[in-house]
């Protein structure tokens, strides 16, 4: 781990420091035949975003705003210890612009040195600055996922305002040069959220991106169509790429995979949950898989495999599986 920068020096343990499940007082039950997800996902920043994107519903969240502090996203961690094997994916982003949070680099670092997989961010990019981008690349960041939705300034300040473009631009383009020049691997993916405002402009828009990325470092340029949040999307069918038509066949993959932490501990349902509909639990309280392998999301595993999403709370209008099913580079 290079410290001889001194800009990034202070994001950069001078020592490691070792993590193991059986160095700490964790109870890890009998999880035979239990749901074990392989997607870790810790909300670091709640209900503050410099952005006011056309497509989120940040206005109408409930929860309060909310900075997780290094020890209780360090207690988290350790909670998922006893599963690091199997979590595939640790994302540390959800409700809010992680890159917010002045500690976001050390939170990196603390991740890489317990050893999680594939240490990823979505942000805006907006506050990636080049302090920021070396601390990131040299504390373990292994994915950025750049939320970049036009090729032209006005379409993305239409779309994600508050935010600058070209300052974004030149962050991204800064943050590919660094990257390349360090002895990392980060992988930069650049995204598209692709809805009426913006639809036109994604053969242009993947062509830039794709001649300034890095296919040997999983670099790629993709497109994500436009979701209606859980259903919460007030305007959502004047932006939708694809008629929303009810699937009962539909799986989603959040209550099978992924297990979401709000920054307070608390457990969300799935990436639709941004209000908290349920009080599912809290892992600083509570065992994640007793949680995991509980009465609500049982319910909803349940309902989904018997063809039934249809019938659910939440699950009934939620486009979000949909739009997953469309992901894809280009077309």
């Amino acid at each position: 781990m290079k410290t001889e920068n001194k800009e990034t020096a202070a994001s950069v343990s001078s020592e490691k420091e070792v993590y193991e499940p059986d160095d700490i007082n964790v109870y890890k039950p009998d999880v035979k035949d239990w749901y074990i997800p392989n997607h870790l996902q810790i909300e670091t920043v709640t209900n503050l975003c410099n952005a006011r994107c056309i497509m989120c519903p940040i206005d109408d969240w409930k929860r309060t705003p909310n900075i997780m502090d290094n020890e209780i996203y360090t207690e988290v961690l350790k909670k998922f210890l006893p599963y690091r094997d199997q979590l595939k994916f640790l994302s540390l982003f959800c409700c809010g612009e992680s890159l917010l949070d002045k500690n976001f680099p050390d939170k990196v670092r603390i991740a890489s040195e317990m050893e999680f997989n594939s240490i990823g961010i979505a942000s805006n990019c907006d506050l990636l600055d080049d302090h920021t981008a070396q601390a990131l690349i040299e504390n373990g960041l292994d994915t950025v996922i750049c939320g970049i939705d036009g090729i032209t300034k006005e379409t993305h300040e239409t779309i994600r305002t508050r935010t600058n473009y070209d300052n974004i631009h030149a962050n991204v383009l800064n943050f590919i040069k660094r990257r390349n020049e360090s002895d990392k691997k980060t992988k930069v993916l650049i995204r598209f959220i692709r809805q009426q405002e913006n639809k036109h402009e994604w053969e242009e828009y993947y062509d830039y991106w794709i001649s300034r990325i890095d296919p040997e470092y999983g670099d790629d340029v993709v497109k994500f169509d436009v979701h209606n949040v859980g259903g919460e999307l007030k305007d959502y069918e004047s932006r939708d790429i694809i008629k929303f038509e009810a699937a009962s066949d539909i799986i989603c993959q959040d209550v099978f995979e992924k297990f979401l932490v709000y920054s307070d501990g608390a457990v969300a349902l799935c990436n639709g949950d941004d209000n908290g509909f349920f009080e599912i639990g809290n892992v600083l309280e509570t065992e994640p898989m007793e949680i995991y392998n509980g009465e609500v999301f049982n319910r909803y595993r349940q309902q989904m495999l018997e063809g039934n999403i249809n019938n659910l709370e939440h699950c009934d209008t939620c486009t979000i599986p949909r739009s997953r099913m469309y992901k894809t580079p280009i077309d």
